[in-house]
């Protein structure tokens, strides 16, 4: 176990704080097996992963990304013990692999996401994730993580973006990713987390929702765009009809790789960015829901599946940074 799990850090690239917990686990591990005159080791194993959870605890703030707990606005310490990078890396090598993710989708997909936990962590340095509690269970409406990143020299934003995340849970390098875009106009982006499965369409992901955006109105946010990935994509087409808030106007939606083209048109404007060989949200369905749209729709294809959000950045954060300023100006 100890050669598999030092294999695996060197495989997935772990971070600081991934290979710690590795070398603790290996120490351990040799320490079992040495005489009983040198199960010092066992000690210097378990004291290394104590020292990294410390340090992570004390240290996994971000710069500017926080992970709050909403609606009270406080934290889960639970989400600072191991690095987003360390659990993601690992999952997306094993469905791959497998043959989870379909070929078309996943060509570029691993290095995709490596080069933004890249981009994000020469940013923000060791943060906290949503996804660990996320996969303990603890995400409710009533009590449910949110990564909350404010616009750069603007303390009070009056305008905010909501984006939902997919399937397999809300982490914090998707939330990141559309940030950059929406500092294009100084609004806040708030990304909640509703649980593995991305279902926001359910119960459970409307009243989430609604708590996201009670809380952005008592913040004297005024202004809401509504956006999503995958799933959330899905959720937001959705709920762009059954969720609102009497404080807040809901100004577009930002749907990336998920729509629902059976639900009811949005009266909004709507950006829609696709990958031409997506075929986890079929590209012509997509095309489908964007026609019905007409003047209220806009379509953007890029040559990438279905994580064009990942291996297509550039495009991504210039199609969706342009759409925003542009209504802005409207």
């Amino acid at each position: 176990m100890a050669v598999l799990v030092m294999a695996t850090a060197s495989f997935i690239g772990a971070s600081p704080s991934g290979w710690g917990y590795a070398v603790g686990f290996a120490l351990v591990s040799i320490g079992m097996l040495a005489p009983r005159g040198r199960r010092g080791l066992v000690r210097a194993g378990l004291g290394l992963m104590v020292l990294v959870a410390l340090g992570r605890l004390v240290f996994a703030e971000g710069t500017q990304l926080e992970t709050l707990t909403l609606p009270d606005g406080g934290h889960r310490w639970v989400n600072r013990l191991v690095a987003e990078r360390d659990g993601t890396m690992l999952a997306g090598q094993v469905l791959v692999r497998t043959g989870r993710l379909p070929r078309s989708d996943s060509r570029e997909f691993l290095p995709a996401l490596e080069a933004a936990f890249d981009r994000m962590d020469a940013y923000e340095g060791a943060l906290a994730t949503p996804a660990v509690a996320t996969y303990l269970g603890l995400q409710s409406p009533e009590s449910f993580d949110a990564v909350v990143i404010p616009p750069r020299g603007e303390p009070a934003p009056r305008t905010a973006v909501v984006f939902l995340h997919g399937f397999a849970g809300n982490f914090a390098v998707y939330c990141w990713e559309m940030a950059q875009s929406v500092q294009a106009i100084s609004a806040l982006t708030v990304c909640p987390s509703v649980g593995p499965a991305g279902d926001w369409w359910s119960p459970q992901g409307e009243r989430t929702l609604e708590k996201t955006f009670e809380w952005l109105a008592e913040r004297g946010v005024r202004r809401v765009y509504l956006g999503g990935l995958s799933n959330g994509g899905v959720g937001a087409s959705v709920l762009a009809g059954r969720v609102s808030h009497p404080r807040l106007e809901l100004r577009g939606l930002v749907l990336v790789s998920g729509a629902d083209s059976r639900a009811p048109l949005p009266r909004v404007p709507t950006l829609m960015v696709q990958g031409k060989h997506d075929s986890m949200m079929p590209t012509r369905s997509m095309r489908a829901f964007a026609e019905r749209l007409g003047r209220r729709g806009t379509y953007v294809e890029l040559d990438s599946g279905h994580f064009a959000f990942l291996d297509r950045h550039v495009e991504c954060e210039r199609a969706i940074s342009t759409w925003l300023a542009e209504r802005e100006r409207e």
